[in-house]
């Protein structure tokens, strides 16, 4: 089964829950696309900017795990893929060499929809 992730913020408990939804899915077979879109976009970056003023963020700093090492846990079961928005990248002035590795590619979202063709989750 292949599974949407809509991720729009670059607030780290969100970002740790994305990454360990995608982790999850595809440790059970699925293939997951997720799409960096607004703010998100920021926390991929070689300088990554990440909101942690929520309480949920701070405990989520106490983990030994960042969210970029559960996303490339979910990378290495050779089931997800991470997309930049085109339109947030533009927004920030980021081309493809502002991302980390983590980032497959920039895409516009009729790309992503066409994808995935299926369920999507969002994560505001």
């Amino acid at each position: 089964m292949r599974h949407g992730i809509v991720l729009g913020s670059n607030e780290l408990s969100k970002l740790v829950f994305a990454a360990m939804e995608a982790v999850t899915r595809t440790a059970l077979g699925d293939e997951v696309s997720v799409f960096l879109t607004m703010d998100a976009v920021q926390g991929f970056t070689k300088e990554p900017k990440v909101s942690d003023e929520q309480e949920s963020s701070k405990a989520a700093k106490q983990d030994n795990r960042t969210y970029m090492d559960l996303f490339q846990m979910a990378k290495k079961n050779g089931k997800a893929k991470l997309y930049a928005c085109s339109y947030a990248s533009k927004l920030f002035n980021f081309t493809r060499d502002s991302y980390t590795e983590v980032v497959d590619d920039i895409v516009g979202i009729t790309s992503f929809v066409l994808e995935v063709n299926g369920q999507v989750s969002s994560i505001w």
